[in-house]
């Protein structure tokens, strides 16, 4: 059986799967349900600063599921691509209460996981204060969250909104923490790599990218916006491709571990994640939807996966895609001989290929569609679309 262990600034994860810091994870009994679920670490919820404890305190209701009821089958089979969004905000604790609760968490998981607390702070005075606390706590590993998609809507500059604060922050963090931390950096930041290299710089121990951008979504028929009426965190696993370019491209400069965590939904994607450089891999919007015991099915179809292929440990394949992700200048310009053809067996005359053809390649005859050679460029879309596999690219 291959070995899914990662270690960190001396700290041994058995797996690399982490609850990521959200509803599951908003206190010690969160937490324990969720590494006896079979993840390898949690992070607790972001405690906020006083300037933020409006944050403490939660809308009612707070979430809303965009294309995912109405996917086939459900609830026997769950959609690949939805939105959720939200507006969580942070712990409900204050400063004492969420140093109790840390403290709670590592007694109740001892060392079936890693206990990771989460700070979140809109002053220096805050951020040094709540380090000098969790130093006292069992925490095994402090996150820094620089990364809140809406905290700076609440009219603070915190989260997304301090990400120029980061170098700073991360440097006055570094002389107080006692314990491996990491820094987690916006999605939505202009430059997430740069303000990586800085943090780097500045003494993390581990780089998070990323969280849910923010978004908002308005019903028409009211004119008003759908739920709380504000922004709030807004994702799912469509964003999967997102998340995977930036940590592909902090892998490449970065000499610090990544905890990679955006639009992870099933087991593969903690593959993808680790084939472009990362070492542990968040889920919060899967472990939502799919329970806490997913990770230990994760953790057992990868570790089949790795078997399958050969490997022995997880890390064999980290960043084993890198060197395969090209340039968009590097790609291959109008190769020859690639064009569509239409398998007649399959093609049921649906149409569907006509309309998204922008070529005229593609006429309806009585037998089915048929591709002139001479006009199609090869591009693809008809292969797509095609809904019963009949149009493929040949070349």
């Amino acid at each position: 059986m291959a070995d899914l262990g990662v270690t960190i600034a001396g700290v041994r994860f058995k797996n690399p799967i982490v609850l990521g810091s959200a509803t599951p994870t908003m206190n010690w009994q969160c937490l324990k349900k969720g590494i006896a679920g079979g993840a390898g670490a949690g992070i607790l919820k972001s405690l906020f600063g006083d300037s933020g404890k409006a944050g403490r305190r939660y809308p009612r209701p707070r979430f809303k599921l965009y294309d995912y009821k109405n996917y086939p089958g459900y609830p026997r089979k769950l959609p690949r691509s939805f939105t959720l969004h939200s507006l969580e905000d942070c712990s409900g604790y204050g400063y004492e209460a969420y140093m109790e609760d840390v403290n709670r968490a590592k007694e109740a998981v001892q060392d079936n996981g890693v206990v990771m607390a989460s700070l979140s702070g809109a002053t220096l005075e805050e951020w040094e204060t709540m380090c000098s606390m969790v130093n006292e706590t069992g925490a095994d590993w402090v996150e820094l969250n620089l990364s809140c998609p809406y905290a700076a809507d609440m009219g603070i500059k915190m989260g997304a909104g301090a990400v120029d604060l980061a170098p700073a922050v991360t440097a006055a963090c570094a002389r107080i923490l006692k314990k491996p931390f990491s820094v987690k950096i916006s999605p939505q930041a202009g430059d997430p790599i740069a303000i990586a290299k800085k943090v780097e710089s500045a003494g993390a121990h581990a780089i998070n990218l990323a969280a849910r951008l923010s978004g908002i979504m308005i019903d028409i028929d009211t004119a008003r916006p759908v739920g709380w009426g504000s922004l709030g965190g807004y994702g799912g696993p469509y964003l999967l491709g997102y998340g995977l370019k930036w940590v592909s491209q902090a892998a490449r400069v970065l000499s610090i571990p990544i905890i990679a965590g955006l639009g992870v939904w099933e087991w593969q994607d903690i593959i993808r994640y680790t084939m472009v450089g990362a070492h542990l891999v968040q889920s919060a919007t899967a472990i939502m939807l799919q329970g806490y015991s997913v990770s230990s099915k994760w953790a057992e179809q990868i570790n089949t996966w790795l078997d399958q292929k050969g490997y022995s440990s997880i890390s064999e394949i980290r960043g084993i895609a890198l060197e395969h992700i090209k340039t968009t200048a590097e790609v291959e310009r109008c190769p020859e001989g690639v064009f569509a053809r239409v398998n007649e067996q399959l093609c049921d005359r649906c149409g569907v290929c006509v309309r998204s053809c922008f070529y005229d390649a593609i006429k309806l005859t009585k037998g089915g569609a048929v591709v002139n050679r001479d006009k199609c460029d090869g591009c693809g879309l008809c292969a797509e679309v095609c809904p019963t596999g009949a149009a493929v690219l040949n070349g």
